[in-house]
């Protein structure tokens, strides 16, 4: 409900992960396919609409819960299914999490930031 809210987001994350995120979302009806900015180590950096916002985490809140219940096993589908799973459930927590702390009001804009790297040490 409170992505409803949010005008836009920016979502910083892996080219892959977006790839991903891209794929779950790409057929839903109110998402609309934003322009990338190229960032430093792989990141690219996606301005979501609110709009589009919803649609990514209605796509994904299926994606992570439809597999919770697979059975175990580790041929290819299921192992594939427990990776969407896992991606899935990596962008729309971390995405919830941010909107959770997110003010309807002004302030500062919404970035949703998907790099958990330990930081290099000096």
């Amino acid at each position: 409900m409170r992505a409803g809210k949010v005008a836009s987001a920016t979502l910083i994350c892996h080219r892959d992960t977006w790839e991903f995120v891209a794929a779950q979302v790409g057929s839903h009806p109110h998402f609309r396919t934003p322009a990338l900015e190229e960032r430093e180590n792989g990141l690219v950096a996606a301005v979501l609409s609110g709009r589009s916002l919803v649609a990514m985490l209605l796509a994904l809140y299926r994606v992570a819960i439809a597999s919770r219940n697979m059975p175990d096993g580790e041929d290819t589908e299921e192992l594939v299914a427990y990776a969407d799973r896992a991606m899935a459930s990596q962008v729309y927590y971390t995405t919830a999490r941010v909107l959770s702390k997110a003010y309807s009001g002004e302030g500062d804009s919404v970035v949703v930031t998907i790099d958990n790297r330990v930081p290099a040490r000096a």
